[in-house]
Parts: C-alpha cells; structure tokens; sequence
C-alpha cells in the first residue's frame, strides 16, 4: 500500500484546528452543566390554587398553596399540585433544551446526550415541549 505523503505543516494545522474544536466543546459542556445546575423553575395549575419550584433534576423543592386551598376537596387539591408539577416540568425541559441550544448546539452528540438524558429524567415533559 502506498500512502501519499505526509505535509508536517498541514498536519499540525489539522491537529491544532482538533484541539482547538475539542476544548471550545469542553468549554460549552462545562457552562452547559453550570447554567442547568442553578436552573429553578415555578409553575401554578390552571385554578392557581398550588405553586410548585422544582430544581434541575425535576424535584420539587417548594410548595406554596393559596388560601382558596382551603375551599376545595381534597382531590381537587392533589389534581392541582400534580398539574403545577407536569406544568413546571414542561417549563425545566424547555428552558434546558434552550441551553442545550445556545451551548453544545441542538444537533451536537453531548446536546443530543443531554436531550436524551432529561427526557428520562423528566418522562414526557420534554416530548411535550418539543411539540410545542
């Protein structure tokens, strides 16, 4: 087998050019990271009657009720904090995938990594945001 010969120079530029695109995509991974850590998201249900925060992960880390709870069932009580929960949920998984979009790029492997990590990490809350 013959191979062409090797240019010093045009392989150096090629390599530098490598190292160059590898470290500017661990800069964007990092501040992808960074921005989704210090995510926090809030969201009420249609009647307004609960407020939930969740934090990145998709955990609620507070719940606030309003003083209309009071007057209600039970059951529509729990409705309403499950609904502020989906409805939060659908707000984390846009906002990340925004910053998936302006970091690592929508269509990159560590964004399509991502993406595919909150979709099991969020169930279908990112599906119904990617269909809005």
């Amino acid at each position: 087998m013959d191979f062409p010969p090797i240019d010093p120079a045009s392989a150096r530029a090629r390599l530098a050019d490598w190292k160059e695109r590898t470290e500017r995509m661990a800069e964007n991974t990092q501040a992808l990271a960074a921005q989704v850590q210090r995510l926090r998201v809030k969201a009420t249900d249609a009647d307004e009657l609960a407020e939930v925060t969740l934090d990145h992960t998709g955990s609620p880390v507070d719940l606030v009720f309003s003083s209309r709870i009071k007057r209600v069932p039970e059951e529509e009580a729990a409705r309403a904090v499950l609904e502020a929960i989906r409805a939060a949920k659908v707000k984390l998984a846009g906002l990340s995938q925004e910053l998936v979009a302006s970091t690592v790029g929508a269509d990159s492997p560590a964004g399509q990594a991502f993406v595919s990590g909150l979709r099991h990490q969020l169930g279908g809350a990112a599906e119904q945001e990617g269909q809005r």
